[in-house]
């Protein structure tokens, strides 16, 4: 049987889940959940669709349909946290928010993008009761051609063997090209440790920004 393991932040913050092996690129998406309208003024209304949030995951973790969750901070940006799921189809996935009225009513967007995982983040050894703050990267997807693909590929491939980099998901379209995470919060090391990768070929974005995952999940505590 495969092991599956859900861990809940607050209700502050969205679920923080252990991801199992990686699916097959034909039903594994990546989900980054972007700020949509504002919520209504109305505190209780607000805890309500909260709840409803976290009820909504816990749902879809139920049915085998929720790989992992978490919540980041993406100052002046609109991402608010990370999904993965598997689902046959964007309308398929679609329909699995329908009970989430955060997303229904369009306070959350979803910008989900199929995905292939080199590096799925850990199944083994999670504290399910908490979460921690790590690192997670998005590399943006070069304007053109990238002459330097393998170059770079090969690149990420050394830090993840290196344990500097603890999960890798290539997306594949949109302006993000690449998904990693890290332990620890050394945002600084970690941006030194990818300028190669930024120097390697066209100019591509790379953004280290705090997320917030059950430990273990990215890493061995």
């Amino acid at each position: 049987m495969q092991r599956r393991t859900l861990c809940l932040a607050p209700l502050s913050l969205l679920a923080a889940c252990a991801t199992p092996p990686a699916a097959a690129p034909s039903d594994l998406w990546f989900i980054l959940l972007e700020a949509g309208r504002p919520t209504p003024p109305d505190k209780a209304a607000v805890a309500a669709m909260q709840t409803g949030h976290i009820d909504n995951f816990k749902r879809l973790f139920a049915q085998g349909r929720l790989l992992a969750a978490g919540p980041l901070s993406d100052p002046g940006g609109p991402r608010r946290g990370i999904v993965v799921v598997r689902a046959d189809s964007l309308a398929m996935l679609t329909g699995y928010f329908e009970p989430d009225t955060y997303v229904r009513e369009g306070h959350m967007t979803l910008n989900a993008r199929r995905a292939v995982a080199h590096r799925p983040l850990h199944t083994e050894g999670i504290d399910a009761s908490r979460i921690e703050e790590v690192r997670i990267v998005l590399i943006g997807r070069p304007a053109g051609p990238d002459p330097s693909a393998d170059r770079r590929s090969a690149l990420l491939r050394g830090l993840v063997d290196a344990g500097r980099l603890g999960a890798w998901y290539t997306l594949a379209d949109g302006p993000v090209a690449e998904v990693l995470l890290a332990r620890g919060t050394d945002s600084a090391a970690l941006q030194s440790a990818l300028a190669p990768y930024a120097d390697a070929g066209p100019a591509v974005r790379v953004e280290v920004l705090r997320q917030w995952i059950a430990p273990g999940v990215v890493g061995p505590r």
